[in-house]
């Protein structure tokens, strides 16, 4: 069997769709008025072990003490220069023939979604980019990742866009660094350019230049400062000390997708190995280690979230678009090689950060460090293996 795949019968009652369906395929026109929402019930069962105190984990601290200040996105202290300034969510091309990626690891957080032909796409969010040679390479967006973007208040960046997320790049509503493709009004013009990469296909060889992506911050007259107000992303433990989950279940290899399947993630044979060693998960993709090709380190991460979204797919084009935010989706959330099930909500308007609960309706608590959210379609819960 597939290890505790038995734990996802209890997720599956958490949210709206259990089982495995074809995916409804809904009028672009109706985007708009579909809703992704559900309230569904947490479902009762044995008693939950003990957790940390709320008072334990603590506000996350924003005072600079020498220099230094706790990153919104990874708990961790680091210059204030970086911490105080919006980060950026750059589009990362994911497909086997593109890889290996460029700038990674320096990514603080990884969003990966399914995109159509049923494989996945990565939005890196990075706060420290700036010594990096390039980054990429680059690829196209999609509405969703736009959205999930601004929980961080990033400025996004991509090559290339599906029609449905036009409106949005266009409308001036969010600060976007977008490639000249066509239907983009106002692009990025410094930041982007091909680098030779034999045997690769052109559309593999775009990549983004700090250099250049100064120049179009700049140019574009964006304010970097993060906002006094930004009420956080997530909920790390107090520096220095370890978040443990004594008593809950253990979980060290994580698939969001199993090994085929039609939700994306079993295309590209994603799964996450916990190293007890230095309490991180290792990435690997198409069965083997998710390398960095600037530095030659595989993507290793404190924390990763899986994230069940409602889905659909918006055309005979299979271009999909999920619901960036909910009153209560299910989720589980695996740290120090536990694994803590709850769900998460954002109910406030777009931008706001979507949140993560245990059972007991307590905010869970992250170690410090780098976090991968998996997207991950409730029509596929089957395929999710946790061992």
């Amino acid at each position: 069997m597939k290890g505790k795949k038995f734990l996802l019968l209890l997720v599956l009652c958490a949210v709206l769709f259990s089982g495995c369906k074809e995916p409804e395929t809904v009028p672009a026109d109706g985007l708009a008025e579909r809703e992704f929402n559900t309230e569904d019930e947490i479902l009762e069962g044995e008693p939950e072990p003990e957790v940390p105190e709320e008072e334990e984990a603590g506000p996350v601290e924003r005072e600079i003490v020498d220099g230094k200040i706790r990153s919104y996105f990874t708990g961790e202290w680091i210059d204030a220069e970086l911490g105080t300034k919006r980060p950026l969510a750059m589009m990362l091309n994911n497909t086997s023939v593109a890889l290996p990626m460029s700038g990674v690891t320096n990514a603080s957080v990884i969003y990966e979604c399914p995109v159509e032909g049923r494989i996945t796409r990565w939005m890196g969010i990075f706060e420290d980019w700036q010594d990096l040679s390039r980054i990429g390479s680059v690829r196209s967006c999609r509405r969703y990742y736009l959205h999930f973007a601004q929980e961080f208040d990033a400025v996004y960046a991509h090559y290339g866009q599906a029609i449905y997320a036009l409106e949005d790049l266009n409308s001036g509503n969010f600060d976007v660094l977008s490639g000249g493709t066509k239907g983009i009004e106002h692009p990025a013009t410094a930041m982007y350019d091909r680098i030779s990469r034999p045997g690769k296909a052109t559309e593999h060889t775009l990549y983004a230049f700090p250099g250049g992506i100064e120049k179009d911050i700049e140019k574009k007259g964006y304010d970097m400062n993060m906002p006094a107000d930004y009420p956080g992303k997530f909920r790390f433990a107090p520096t220095g000390e370890i978040e443990e989950y004594a008593g809950y279940p253990d979980a060290t290899f994580l698939q969001p997708g199993g090994t085929g399947g039609k939700n994306g993630f079993g295309g590209v044979k994603a799964t996450f190995e916990y190293s007890a060693a230095d309490r991180k998960y290792y990435r690997s993709t198409y069965g083997n280690p998710h390398i960095d090709e600037l530095n030659g380190e595989q993507v290793a991460v404190t924390n990763v979230i899986f994230q069940y979204c409602d889905g659909a797919v918006l055309d005979g084009k299979d271009y999909l678009h999920f619901g960036t935010q909910a009153e209560h989706n299910g989720c589980v959330v695996f740290t120090n090689g536990k694994m803590i099930e709850g769900y998460w909500k954002n109910p406030g308007e777009l931008g706001t950060p979507a949140k993560y609960y245990d059972k007991e309706d307590r905010e869970i608590v992250l170690n410090n460090g780098k976090t991968f959210v998996c997207i991950v379609w409730t029509d596929y819960l089957d395929d999710v293996v946790i061992e």
